[in-house]
């Protein structure tokens, strides 16, 4: 019983360093699309994303616990096409938009501040995606 406790553990911490390595790739790449304006990008990065949250949802349903960097995954979706979605817009729509992606990110921060720990890797401040909208 304590093997396949301990295997079933090792296989959690495989799957959330790959999330925790997936998020961080997309934090990097969202951060240079809302640089370049590329709206596309961030839209399709948001959708990739998904794929994790679709996964968290399913084990949060078959009793799972969702992890930190699952919610990181999930915030930072909502930034990205929240910023697709602002960039496309106009006046006040984009102002709202922007301003929600704002919050997202700083939600994806905290979020990913504790992802860094459970997946047992350095903290690192994961401010680049608030940095770049702020920015706009």
């Amino acid at each position: 019983m304590i093997v396949a406790t301990g295997a079933v553990q090792a296989q959690d911490k495989a799957q959330l360093s790959a999330v925790h390595r997936q998020v961080s790739t997309a934090e990097s790449t969202i951060a240079k699309a809302i640089t370049a304006g590329d709206s596309n990008s961030l839209f399709r990065i948001g959708n990739e994303l998904g794929r994790i949250i679709e996964a968290a949802l399913e084990k949060r349903e078959s009793g799972g616990e969702v992890s930190a960097c699952d919610m990181a995954a999930h915030s930072l979706a909502f930034a990205a096409v929240s910023a697709s979605d602002g960039l496309a817009s106009k006046g006040e729509p984009r102002k709202a938009l922007l301003d929600d992606a704002v919050s997202a990110s700083s939600d994806f921060r905290k979020d990913m501040l504790t992802c860094d720990k459970q997946a047992g890797k350095k903290t690192g401040s994961h401010t680049s995606v608030e940095k770049a909208l702020r920015a706009l």
